[in-house]
């Protein structure tokens, strides 16, 4: 997991409000990289959510998981305002993250450009990162602040219960696993 002082030198790190909105939004949604580079502009309400589709998308990035409404506070909806009309004014994309600077410009982010700039800012600010560790951190923050194993089933997008326990087991107190197992045999 990350913890919020490399959040921060990560964020800091960034010489474009792209980036910084790419590091916060999977900071603060748990999102998978390919619902995050498959986000379009109808996904982002200003009531403070995001809707996760499952789509097929031309860069390349697969989405996988549950389709799903995920809150967000409305520090990064004004980062996401700021991005649009700072970097983005002009969209030639339905999509939120797209090439802004190099490549097809206007056309949406591959996989292996956000690989590439968490590779750069992990060198510049000395760790090893990578889009996904930004999900473990998202559910480890929520189980560890006593969100149920259901609900973080449900922001993750996970088909079941189980992949959650199994993957948060050691997050997750012993009392609170069984009584999801029981719920869920029970169901």
């Amino acid at each position: 997991c990350l913890t919020d002082e490399q959040i921060e030198a990560l964020v800091n790190a960034c010489h474009r409000l792209r980036d910084k909105l790419i590091i916060l939004m999977l900071n603060g949604t748990g999102m998978r990289k390919g619902e995050l580079l498959g986000l379009q502009l109808e996904d982002i309400s200003d009531d403070n959510f995001i809707k996760v589709v499952s789509r097929n998308n031309p860069n390349g990035a697969r989405v996988k998981g549950q389709e799903r409404t995920i809150p967000v506070i409305p520090e990064l909806l004004k980062m996401y305002n700021d991005y649009l009309i700072y970097e983005y004014p002009e969209p030639k994309s339905d999509y939120v993250f797209v090439n802004i600077w190099e490549g097809d410009i206007g056309m949406p982010m591959k996989p292996d450009v956000l690989n590439t700039m968490f590779t750069r800012l992990g060198k510049k600010i000395g760790i090893h990162v990578y889009p996904h560790l930004f999900r473990h951190t998202y559910a480890t923050r929520l189980l560890k602040t006593n969100y149920s194993p259901d609900r973080v089933k449900y922001l993750l997008g996970h088909a079941s219960i189980q992949t959650t326990l199994d993957v948060y087991s050691h997050v997750i107190d012993e009392a609170n696993l069984f009584e999801v197992i029981e719920r869920e045999e029970s169901e």
